[in-house]
């Protein structure tokens, strides 16, 4: 069993560094396309155009996103209440970005109320995680 359970570990390893790596191509490609676009959308910006594109704000939030990922497959050895909260931290930033590039007026009141009810979910399960009563509680069980 033992055996067994090494190569296990040795297998998640490599893929959380194969994983790893893909995911820094990834977050070097969107980083060379958010500055691609940011410097065409100010060569073509003139004073009478005062409209403000938005298409970078899903890049934005797509590196960000991967960082996250990032520092999930960094916390490998670590606290999984650390984990955790890094994976509702990562739901709420996907969630900000999904509700940020929403086009509202497509958008059905129920879908609001689900990111709505989905949003207050994440946020309260990441409140109990940071409340120290309710952990040493659960420690003392």
């Amino acid at each position: 069993m033992k055996i067994l359970d090494k190569i296990i570990h040795s297998s998640e390893k490599i893929i959380y560094y194969v994983l790893s790596f893909l995911l820094l191509l990834f977050i070097a490609y969107e980083i060379f396309d958010l500055i691609t676009l940011f410097y065409n959308e100010v060569n073509k910006a003139s004073i009478e155009n005062k409209s403000i594109a938005l298409t970078g704000v899903p890049l934005f939030f797509n590196i960000i996103i991967s960082l996250e990922i990032l520092e999930t497959f960094k916390s490998n050895n670590e606290n999984i209440l650390r984990k955790v909260k890094l994976i509702l931290l990562i739901a709420l930033t996907a969630i900000a970005r999904k509700v940020i590039t929403m086009d509202v007026k497509h958008v059905g009141f129920e879908t609001e109320i689900g990111i709505s009810i989905l949003i207050l979910a994440i946020c309260i399960g990441y409140l109990i995680l940071n409340n120290p009563k309710l952990i040493s509680k659960s420690k003392e069980k």
